[in-house]
């Protein structure tokens, strides 16, 4: 059975029979129907986005019935409030699946990351589509803030960052914008400001690290989907006249051309000059030497004469983007450098870094999980929560929690740390030792931390070692008192 199956039976089976079938036809059949794509219901992964935005952390695929019956046991609901609260969010996800909302500005954004498939901002977008089909902010609002994640999600694609390090992002993005919504009245700023605030792995890259990444990235290699969306976006910007390039591209009617061919003829290396094979080992692959074409198998290795001139050729072409190379009359590194100049312009204006004038007032004492994004490097911590169980730090020491959690963790079950002690891991390699030594502190009896490292250092072993006894990170809850150093 799949998870929705159990919570299907879970919701609908304690009920009169009569009130079953009722139930299933008025609630749980739409909530099918509305998550229908490909001829399949995607029930389970639905509830999962949306216990994810109500737990504010992603439950694992396979326990999204158990946290589901959790949920609701410990809230007290009903079976209809619970029904009728999955209909009105299943609403919106058949609304997002099908780019159909109220606004066409709005699907035009859901059209795009959909491309990107990127299933990951979907505990994001659902109660934000709630609170906008509520009333509190617009179309235009929820438009913006689409863009903002677009580019976000993309920019760090392009720069080759990690897209697990997002979950927990988009779990909480929407939670944690409501804190802030009586500081401020923009709130497009609002999650800007908090986009632009991540740092470490979920950083938002700058314009730079984002312009040299478009300009020296393998393009072509890249999966096949990113494919169609990069260059859907870079032919049609955000022209009202569009060529359809991922149906296009989809059915092979259109391909990638290398203007500069993979193979290079006698001519190419003529007309390239010496260094030929130091600019095609630079620039084969990068996006300046891509174009789109519906006539790839006649151009070939030909010169540049001959497939800008030719029948079908560069000249005669109606793709945007080879407008500069219809005026071109060779194809050298110099040209390269100046389309990949002219992308590089075209991306920043496409995927823009957006800014934010919000700047939220400092709250004392916030908690954090250690799964949040925070380097805790100027802060000055209050106490923590191990697994439910408070604790209080008499010196507020970060050594005197870090000490605590990993003694806590020993008691809970020793064989990991001692196989930790025993074998070598790299990430945790002389963090854990069995006898004293200078800057390692005890923790039980043969077992010594080494504690003289800084919060960073700290945090991000506590998140290694929390990896490696499978504990969810978010089971560890610290208070700290913003503003305050160490």
């Amino acid at each position: 059975m799949t998870e929705a199956d159990k919570i299907r039976n879970f919701v609908l089976m304690n009920l009169p029979a009569d009130q079953q079938e009722d139930y299933y036809n008025k609630y749980w059949h739409p909530i099918e129907l509305n998550t229908e794509e490909g001829n399949e219901y995607h029930v389970s992964e639905f509830i999962r986005n949306y216990m994810t935005f109500n737990l504010k952390k992603v439950p694992a695929m396979g326990k999204v019935y158990q946290v589901f019956k959790q949920y609701i046991e410990q809230k007290k609901l009903t079976t209809e409030a619970v029904l009728q609260d999955l209909v009105k969010y299943s609403d919106y996800e058949k609304q997002i699946r099908n780019a159909q909302s109220p606004s066409d500005k709005v699907n035009e954004l859901l059209k795009r990351l959909d491309v990107l498939e990127v299933s990951i901002t979907r505990p994001f977008i659902l109660p934000l589509f709630d609170y906008w089909q509520e009333g509190n902010i617009t179309a235009d609002e929820v438009a913006t803030i689409l863009g903002s994640v677009e580019s976000y999600i993309f920019r760090r694609l392009i720069c080759g960052m990690p897209s697990n390090a997002l979950n927990k992002l988009f779990a909480t993005l929407f939670s944690e914008s409501l804190k802030y919504v009586e500081q401020e009245d923009n709130y497009v700023d609002i999650i800007n400001h908090l986009l632009l605030s991540k740092t470490e792995v979920s950083h938002f890259p700058t314009n730079d690290e984002f312009a040299e990444s478009i300009e020296t990235r393998d393009a072509y290699n890249m999966r096949q989907q990113t494919k169609y969306y990069i260059f859907d976006r870079l032919e049609n910007q955000d022209s009202l006249e569009r060529v359809n390039v991922i149906g296009g591209m989809q059915n092979n009617r259109f391909t990638i051309e290398h203007i500069m061919p993979q193979t290079l003829s006698s001519a190419w290396k003529k007309e390239l000059g010496n260094g030929y094979q130091a600019i095609y080992d630079r620039w084969d692959n990068r996006l300046a030497n891509l174009t789109l074409t519906a006539y790839n198998s006649s151009y070939s290795n030909k010169s540049f004469h001959e497939k800008k001139t030719a029948e079908n050729g560069f000249d005669h072409s109606g793709f945007r983007l080879n407008d500069f190379v219809k005026g071109c009359d060779q194809w050298t590194e110099k040209e390269l450098i100046e389309r990949s100049e002219l992308l590089k312009q075209t991306a920043l204006k496409l995927w823009p870094m957006p800014s934010s004038n919000f700047q939220p007032k400092v709250v004392e004492n916030e908690v954090y999980g250690l799964d949040d994004d925070n380097n805790y490097a100027n802060v000055k911590i209050a106490s923590y929560s191990l697994m439910n169980t408070p604790y209080k730090l008499p010196k507020r020491t970060w050594k005197e929690m870090y000490i605590g959690v990993v003694r806590a963790l020993y008691e809970l079950d020793p064989a990991p740390m001692r196989q930790l002690i025993a074998g070598d891991r790299t990430k945790l390699e002389k963090v854990l030792i069995d006898h004293p030594e200078n800057g390692f502190s005890q923790v039980a009896d043969g077992v010594y931390l080494y504690t003289s490292t800084d919060n960073w250092n700290k945090i991000h072993k506590l998140r290694d070692l929390f990896d490696f006894y499978g504990i969810d990170q978010s089971e560890l809850q610290i208070e700290v008192v913003s503003g305050k150093k160490e």
